[in-house]
């Protein structure tokens, strides 16, 4: 329904032939150019559905105070082709259909809130700020993005830009990063790039960027804090980076410290003041923090400092499948209590001021989320529920996966708990 609000400036009182003409001159040539622009545009093969859209989630949901289920049923379940489990805390999720149509579903019920088709590839999505941000490919790379509003199906921001041809993409609650072999950039919620750091194809500026001939292995943000992981020709060890997330411009990276670190380390957890990384060593837990040959964690200060902490072995850190191509994307989540990561074989959680290792869950099968001042992990058994201060398994809720045994994110979002099973979503609600 269209709303009719009048004018703060009165019309003229009387308009001459010669003003009507040149008037409309100026709308027929304003006309033209927008369809010009939009002819010559990707917009025009854009498709945006708006279905149901939500205007009554709430801006204050707090999983942590939902009330803790005792036992669960599965609500709906739907295939989506995206990598990561996307979900929006206040009620949605979004799942990429077969066709390509990225589809924006009511955590609840599973109804589509609103759907957005394009005839390109979708790179790579995320949500962050309360809106979907999906990366398409284009002649230039996966540099054309748009951002749809979660809850009403509402265009928020578009980008497009001379980009990589594949990006995978990594977030905290206040920036959105892509990642490729030669680089590494963040964006703010309107899209625009606040930092590229790497080798830029036709740079503006040349030679503002150090180590260019270094490859991108893995990225970490939060914060004003940006961390990046790198291989080096000709060099064994790995480079580590702690850069700020808005330098003064956005190709010149501005450093705040450079670590040399061993072969095969990656960034797991990110901080405010700090990033860490696991080192696979010899495959064998290091015996204190001394030992600088088994495995363990660094945490590596923006003071230049770092401690070292004994770690469980884990499985090798593979790059993420269907990604590009040597990128490893650690699977973490940044909890009320806790950042978090999934090895492969375990939860660890990290105190989020120091970033020390606070306690392990041994047998999840994923990231873990928050709901009723506890931690929920998905196991074999279905989620357990973690005291978030010791670490301590309470209890377990009962979950039939239907034999489906392998890898298991679980978000919250509303009410509901979502888990994404390999190419499948699944919402459980609670049973009275």
């Amino acid at each position: 329904m269209s709303k009719h609000h009048r004018s703060l400036f009165q019309p003229p009182e009387r308009r001459t032939r010669a003003d009507l003409a040149v008037t409309a001159a100026i709308a027929i040539g304003a006309v033209g150019l927008g369809l010009a622009t939009w002819w010559g545009s990707d917009a025009r093969d854009a498709d945006l559905q708006v279905y149901s859209p939500r205007t009554q989630w709430s801006d204050n949901v707090s999983a942590s105070a939902q009330p803790m289920p005792t036992a669960v049923e599965q609500a709906w379940s739907a295939p989506t082709k995206t990598r990561g489990l996307l979900v929006d805390a206040r009620g949605g999720v979004g799942i990429e259909k077969a066709d390509g149509t990225f589809e924006m579903l009511d955590a609840d019920s599973g109804t589509p809130l609103w759907s957005y088709h394009r005839s390109e590839a979708l790179c790579a999505a995320a949500i962050v700020w309360d809106q979907a941000n999906l990366v398409y490919e284009g002649p230039k790379g996966c540099g054309q993005a748009v951002s749809i509003k979660a809850a009403t199906g509402e265009y928020e921001a578009t980008r497009d830009a001379l980009a990589p041809q594949s990006v995978d993409v990594f977030h905290s609650r206040d920036k959105l990063g892509l990642i490729s072999p030669k680089t590494v950039e963040l964006w703010r919620s309107d899209l625009v790039r606040t930092v590229i750091v790497g080798n830029q194809e036709a740079p503006a500026k040349p030679n503002l960027q150090e180590h260019p001939e270094c490859t991108f292995t893995s990225a970490l943000t939060r914060t004003s804090l940006l961390a990046t992981a790198q291989t080096c020709p000709g060099q064994e060890k790995k480079l580590v980076r702690l850069l700020k997330t808005v330098p003064k411009e956005s190709d010149q990276p501005e450093k705040i410290h450079e670590f040399t670190v061993p072969a095969g380390s990656e960034l797991v957890a990110i901080g405010q003041q700090a990033a860490v990384i696991y080192i696979p060593g010899n495959g064998q837990p290091a015996r204190d923090p001394a030992d600088n040959l088994g495995a363990r964690f660094q945490v590596l200060n923006k003071d230049g400092t770092f401690q070292q902490y004994p770690a469980q072995v884990a499985p090798p850190l593979q790059p993420t499948p269907g990604g590009p191509e040597g990128i490893y994307e650690p699977q973490t989540a940044d909890l009320a209590h806790n950042m978090t990561w999934f090895d492969g074989a375990r939860l660890v959680a990290f105190k989020p001021g120091s970033m020390e290792p606070d306690y392990v869950v041994e047998g999840a099968l994923g990231t873990g989320a928050s709901m009723g001042q506890r931690l929920l992990v998905p196991t074999a058994e279905g989620i357990a529920v973690v005291n978030w201060t010791t670490g301590k398994t309470e209890r377990t809720i009962p979950v039939d996966r239907g034999g489906y045994a392998g890898p298991v994110t679980l978000r919250v979002a509303g009410k509901t708990l979502v888990e994404q099973r390999g190419e499948q979503i699944v919402a459980l609600r609670a049973i009275a």
